[in-house]
């Protein structure tokens, strides 16, 4: 039996390495080995606040965990260097394997990030790298909306249903309000990158690059009549939760 090393973060780029498992391989011939680390401790002697964060990783492993129905899983929750702690888990536990995404980053589909370049220079055993590009580069899989206002409902991260959506780019200065009835959204705004052939640039200066905005609340977000190369900025709303539907409703209107 196989043993395939998962490191994961709570973003929906690491879990699309979840999905890469579901699809490839069958749960009577591989044992998954779920890791996560919090990079912010483990650089000392063990504290209190360290033993808390172990804690709330292990209990979002176990969440991922019960995704992978039929499959044998393990879980391993660690605190420091992501890199430093994925090629000692993959030398610990005898990885015959290790299955991640790129980077971490939102809209950063074309850049390798620290942690991979540093696992696939240390670790022990072969390293997938899940693609995140599709063909056409500017193509996008997820909802779009074309209407001035309407009401979103988006699916965790682990669903079958769409968890992000792109609301409509705009010719003119307008607001984009947003408000929250279910749950926990996060408004991104990039700008169109024609060496990257991407949305992965800031728009310009001050307009907000991300929010997050949760149930109960509303936001009223400029947003200005920028592009590049005759493509608009673009607006998308993600739900980052792992499992719990995000609701929310927005309205464009010019802006004074």
């Amino acid at each position: 039996m196989k043993r395939i090393l998962l490191p994961l973060e709570e973003t929906e780029r690491s879990l699309k390495a979840v999905h890469y498992i579901k699809k490839n391989y069958n749960p009577a011939d591989v044992e998954i080995v779920l890791l996560m680390a919090d990079e912010r401790l483990g650089f000392g002697v063990k504290t209190e606040a360290e033993a808390e964060a172990t804690k709330i990783i292990e209990e979002k492993l176990a969440v991922i965990a019960d995704s992978l129905e039929g499959y044998k899983v393990k879980t391993l929750a660690a605190t420091g260097k992501a890199g430093v702690r994925i090629t000692r888990a993959a030398k610990e536990i005898g990885a015959d394997l290790v299955v991640m995404t790129k980077s971490s980053k939102e809209d950063m589909l074309n850049s390798i990030g620290s942690t991979a370049e540093h696992v696939i220079n240390n670790c022990p055993c072969d390293v997938v790298i899940v693609s995140e590009v599709v063909s056409d580069a500017n193509a996008y899989r997820g909802l779009v909306y074309k209407t001035a206002s309407s009401v979103v409902n988006l699916r965790g991260q682990l669903g079958d249903k769409q968890s992000e959506c792109l609301l409509p780019s705009v010719d003119r200065d307008c607001i984009y309000r947003i408000e929250v009835t279910v749950g926990k959204i996060r408004f991104f705004h990039t700008a169109y990158n024609p060496d990257t052939r991407n949305w992965d640039l800031p728009p310009t200066e001050g307009q907000e690059v991300t929010l997050d905005i949760a149930a109960g609340e509303s936001r009223d977000i400029l947003v200005k009549a920028d592009s590049t190369d005759g493509k608009a900025d673009r607006i998308r709303i993600v739900n980052r939760d792992m499992k719990k539907e995000a609701v929310f409703t927005y309205r464009i209107t010019a802006a004074e």
